[in-house]
């Protein structure tokens, strides 16, 4: 962590006219600094929390210097279709390890915490505690520059609640901020540098301080204001020297005493961070796209509308029809079906988990890699279905007056799917979290939606559509281009919509 992470005047409400959560707060969060907050239940210790992790957006103020940061939920959800390992490979490369070094550094973590026997096994089959302690390593396995935690140790046993202490004593000793939030006054007593109180909305100043600590005196108390020093005295590669440690009440030394790895392990995730972080640009959303497909695909959900969109074509397209037409068909059918991947996609994801995966590469960018997995499924979906329709289709014209080529018409065909597919991607995306949050209300919205784009007077896909059947009669095959580039610009602007709102948190 190179620079202090700060938050102005930053305040949180949810809804236009809502109760404001949070306001006014000043905080400054330095290299090295261990900070406790705590509050009594519903204060905004969470909402503050998820401010600097940057999983929620303030509605006013700004947070600057926000570095590579970690999150661990209170609860971590079981309802992944991963093993322990799998899943933590996969965070290790949305945190920017490669795949090799994503595995071992979870290998790693996962024996110090306890849960190696666990590594192969399903999260769905894990008890609470286990979970906890899958959560607790994706926090950790990257090295985060700030690491968030709320209520990380709930449901940890004695010796994994020792270990995460010593993780965060090695945080802190490298330079790194830990945020915590924790219900046992006893949790890491005398250690933070700074203790701050959620109270009324706003963050009072430290009532509580640790040694090398500095005072909020003279800086805005009533708005919430805090500022904290880390120790002066950092020991090199990632150990606590002597002298550095923080003053710790002598019950809690021998379980914050740091340790050499296990003699199996040799090599630290730090030497994997530091050898094997360095990725292209474009890894991180890669990442984030290999995971989304690897949640989409090993959740089985694409099932339903996978079947849904054979059945209709079985239904609509039978062989030696016209290929234009049964063309037009499987593009109109396609676009009902790329919203509902879409939904599939966006909302799969359980609450935390997707918060975990947003502290690492942001809110909006997990969100758009979640969108155009689904996009990308109907693409693949309209491909595939306009090849095989090309092939049992008869290359004529309606009334078998007139040859089609087959290849010309197979072109317009797929280009005629890609417009559906945007626009049920755009439908797909303004009908779901989190622009509408209700499945109640979002379904309905769906199929309107999807109803309308495709009869609207003006609506690319009716363009597209109506394209294919015009030049079946007539013979002529014509490329709906123009369609194309409208659904292109509508597509891309529902997509930034909901990007935009999905910054604003879970429940903006």
């Amino acid at each position: 962590m190179r620079r202090e992470l700060r938050l102005d005047g930053v305040g949180r409400r949810y809804g236009l006219r809502g109760p404001w959560v949070l306001r006014g707060v000043e905080l400054g969060v330095p290299p090295g600094a261990l900070v406790r907050v705590e509050g009594a239940n519903g204060t905004g210790k969470s909402t503050l929390l998820r401010l600097l992790a940057g999983i929620d957006a303030p509605t006013e103020g700004r947070v600057t210097g926000r570095p590579r940061t970690a999150y661990v939920p209170e609860r971590f959800p079981p309802a992944l279709p991963f093993t322990a390992a799998q899943y933590l490979t996969h965070l290790g490369t949305v945190h920017g390890l490669s795949r090799r070094a994503a595995a071992r550094a979870a290998e790693h973590w996962l024996e110090r915490l306890g849960a190696a026997g666990y590594a192969d096994t399903r999260l769905s089959r894990l008890s609470k505690g286990s979970s906890q302690k899958v959560a607790v390593a994706q926090a950790l396995l990257a090295e985060p520059e700030l690491l968030v935690l709320d209520e990380a140790w709930t449901g940890l046993d004695a010796d994994a609640r020792g270990e995460l202490e010593r993780a965060v004593a090695e945080r802190t000793a490298v330079g790194g901020a830990v945020v915590f939030v924790d219900h046992d006054p006893r949790r890491l007593a005398g250690v933070p540098d700074a203790v701050y109180a959620v109270r009324d909305g706003s963050l009072a100043p430290p009532y509580r301080t640790g040694p090398g600590v500095r005072g909020a005196a003279g800086r805005r108390a009533g708005a919430g204001a805090g500022r904290c020093r880390p120790p002066r005295r950092r020991a090199p590669h990632g150990r606590l020297g002597r002298g550095d440690r923080p003053r710790i009440p002598h019950a809690h030394r021998s379980r914050l005493a740091l340790r050499r790895p296990a003699a199996h392990a040799p090599d630290r995730p730090a030497a994997l961070a530091r050898g094997e972080r360095a990725r292209p640009r474009g890894a991180p959303m890669t990442a984030l796209l290999r995971y989304q497909t690897a949640l989409l695909l090993r959740s089985q959900r694409w099932l339903p509308p996978v079947v849904l969109y054979a059945a209709a074509l079985g239904i609509g397209v039978q062989g030696g029809q016209p290929v234009l037409d049964s063309l037009g068909w499987a593009a109109a059918v396609l676009l009902p079906v790329a919203a509902w991947l879409v939904r599939i996609c966006v909302t799969g994801e359980p609450p935390a988990a997707r918060e975990c995966v947003s502290a690492a590469r942001g809110p909006a960018r997990s969100h758009l890699a979640a969108v155009l997995v689904g996009l990308a499924a109907a693409v693949v979906l309209g491909a595939l279905a306009t090849v095989v329709v090309t092939l049992i289709s008869d290359p004529v014209s309606t009334g078998h007056g007139t040859r089609v080529s087959p290849l010309p018409a197979a072109g317009a065909g797929l280009l005629a799917a890609l417009v559906c597919a945007l626009l049920g991607t755009a439908v797909g995306a303004l009908t779901a979290w989190p622009v509408l949050r209700s499945p109640g209300r979002a379904v309905p919205a769906l199929l309107l939606a999807a109803l309308l784009a495709l009869v609207a007077s003006g609506s690319p896909a009716r363009a597209a559509v109506s394209g294919l059947v015009t030049g079946s009669r007539s013979g002529a095959v014509l490329l709906p281009l123009l369609p194309l580039a409208g659904a292109a610009v509508i597509a891309a602007g529902a997509i930034a919509v909901a990007c935009a709102l999905g910054s604003r948190g879970p429940s903006a």
